[in-house]
């Protein structure tokens, strides 16, 4: 058996089903792509209390993180059943749906998602290649900046070697540069040798990946999303009732409402953290920033609408409005 699969088994053997006297307790498998704390698991903590607290014969268990399931195996697990629930974003599960790598892009605000049936033609993609439901999306307005450790006058980086990763590599190489892939856990080392003079991260997390050290810019506009979504293994969904399933839902939208204010809480403290350790934001003319925003979006949907022709035209057009 190899390794991936022996963690998986035993993922699996954490399976509980509580049986009561009058009925029995579903506790569901959660997984997850990013280590457990920190202030990118607040919203999922945030989900699993608001459904633990609902009072229901449901509870959320974490099961799963990187240091049992890659988070590039994430996606096969929930799709699999090995767990119920996965908090992935959805860089990690191109192999499965394509259309996925669209998550980035979107720039029209989740509520309004579910309204224009964006979420409905999301769930019916991930049921189909996945067998998964699209039970909801975190990250809105988390963006991605680029950090270095030398300044630049114009949002081109002609020559510079940056960490690189496949969400952003086609933007970066339009920029001129020299996308280098590694861990995340290897820029610091690869920053402070010279390998590299910057790297691609969200706003969010650069303390924790200790980096505020060997950072002396972040360029300015941001770009893409940051986003997570939320999956659910679709026979395990089946296997919960109406009500279940509605209670589910609920939590699901009430997490998104609540993340609006925690994620500008820690927008704030994010940059106030990055200022106090000396990195300077690089600005450009409104002109240029535009132009770097459309660049990056372009390279993007570039992407998607070619691995996606039957789907990625329908996806752009309900999640995504021009000149943002």
């Amino acid at each position: 058996m190899n390794t991936f699969k022996a963690m998986l088994c035993a993922v699996a053997g954490m399976t509980v089903l509580m049986p009561g006297s009058a009925s029995a307790e579903t506790v569901l498998r959660v997984g997850t792509f990013l280590p457990p704390q920190g202030v990118w698991h607040g919203p999922l903590e945030h989900f699993i209390e608001t459904v633990n607290a609902k009072g229901s014969d449901i509870k959320l268990e974490l099961v799963a993180d990187p240091s049992s399931v890659s988070p590039f195996q994430l996606g096969d697990a929930v799709s699999g059943g090995v767990v119920d629930i996965a908090y992935l974003s959805g860089a990690f599960y191109t192999n499965l749906v394509p259309e996925a790598d669209a998550n980035k892009l979107f720039n029209i605000p989740v509520a309004e998602l579910r309204e224009n049936g964006a979420m409905d033609v999301l769930d019916q993609i991930h049921r189909q290649k996945m067998g998964a439901v699209f039970l909801g999306k975190l990250g809105d307005g988390i963006k991605y900046h680029i950090y270095t450790d030398k300044e630049s006058s114009e949002p081109r980086f002609e020559g510079w070697n940056m960490r690189g990763t496949p969400l952003y590599r086609p933007f970066m190489e339009s920029l001129g540069v020299n996308v280098i892939q590694m861990q995340g856990s290897e820029v610091y080392s690869a920053m402070e040798g010279g390998v590299v003079d910057g790297y691609a991260w969200p706003l969010w997390g650069i303390k924790d990946l200790g980096l505020l050290e060997v950072t002396k810019y972040r360029v300015e506009p941001g770009f893409y999303n940051a986003e997570i979504s939320v999956l659910f293994n679709e026979n395990s969904w089946n296997g919960l009732s109406e009500d279940q399933q509605k209670m589910m839902q609920d939590a699901t939208i009430e997490t998104e409402q609540w993340f609006i204010d925690y994620r500008n809480k820690i927008d704030d403290e994010q940059r106030s953290i990055q200022d106090e350790a000396g990195i300077q934001p690089v600005t450009f003319s409104e002109e240029d920033s535009k132009a770097f925003v459309t660049a990056a979006d372009k390279a993007g949907w570039d992407v998607v609408l070619k691995n996606s022709p039957e789907n990625g035209e329908r996806i752009k057009e309900l999640t995504y409005q021009d000149n943002q």
